[in-house]
């Protein structure tokens, strides 16, 4: 799906600039790197795409060639080249450079993205969701937005504006990330050994969550939380519990060895 998208609009792309070319003073050569760097697209060769689309940057064209082409650079290192963060500056000269909101708005999502999941810089993340949030009218996925810069104070070890965020979110039903912030607020607690507290939350976000995936995850998270409570019968029972549709039983019967040790060694 990823192909398909790209392709279509480096399509859309190529024809653009190439009609832009008809009031510019553009080279045969500067015609011709474009034209083979969509053709590398085309056939997937996305490093020797990139290689033309630098040379092009290198002969100074017009703005809105530079516009184009530092976008389908950072589409190409973003979704094919696995090289997220080099996306970066090709996105921040978007944002930069470009007046049209939707494709301001892309960049800087993308931006935060990178920041967060790859660079893994929540500063760079938390400012990105915040221009994000502060345009008006709101855009659709501001609710994702304030998740994200939650769990970005929460990765920066901000915990009590992490637990501001969530709790707001848990204030309100109808957002659709309300059963997360539970989870998330569990993980604080857990966090700052809090365990009692942390169970409470991971409990909460059980009622409601409908991922079997998930619901495995935090129920693995509560049989940490007891065992680090030294409530080793409570652990020893969801760690058994989940032995059938753990991803990894091997880790469980470790834990449930033990466990089991542990036991006996307080029984003597």
């Amino acid at each position: 799906m990823n192909q398909l998208i790209l392709h279509q609009f480096s399509k859309l792309f190529i024809l653009l600039m190439i009609l832009g070319f008809s009031s510019c003073d553009f080279t045969s050569g500067l015609n011709q790197d474009i034209l083979s760097a969509q053709k590398y697209v085309d056939q997937q060769n996305f490093a020797k795409a990139v290689e033309l689309y630098e040379r092009v940057l290198k002969k100074n064209p017009s703005k809105i060639i530079k516009t184009k082409i530092n976008y389908q650079l950072a589409e190409i290192y973003y979704l094919y080249l696995d090289e997220q963060v080099k996306a970066l500056k090709y996105y921040q000269f978007i944002v930069d450079n470009v007046d049209e909101p939707l494709w301001q708005v892309k960049s800087l999502e993308k931006i935060a993205d990178i920041n967060f999941s790859f660079a893994r810089n929540f500063t760079e993340a938390i400012r990105a969701y915040q221009i994000l949030m502060d345009v008006q009218p709101r855009l659709k996925n501001y609710d994702y937005y304030f998740l994200r810069f939650g769990e970005s104070y929460f990765e920066m070890g901000n915990y009590n504006k992490a637990r501001e965020i969530f709790n707001q979110i848990i204030s309100q039903p109808s957002n659709p990330y309300y059963v997360e912030a539970y989870n998330q607020m569990g993980l604080i607690e857990f966090y700052n050994k809090n365990w009692d507290k942390a169970v409470e939350y991971w409990m909460e976000y059980l009622k409601r969550e409908r991922r079997k995936d998930q619901i495995i995850k935090v129920k693995f998270l509560i049989a940490n939380a007891y065992e680090s409570n030294e409530k080793l019968k409570e652990a020893y029972n969801i760690y058994y519990s989940l032995l059938p549709s753990y991803p990894n039983p091997e880790v469980l019967r470790a834990r449930l060895k033990s466990l089991y040790a542990r036991r006996v060694a307080r029984k003597r």
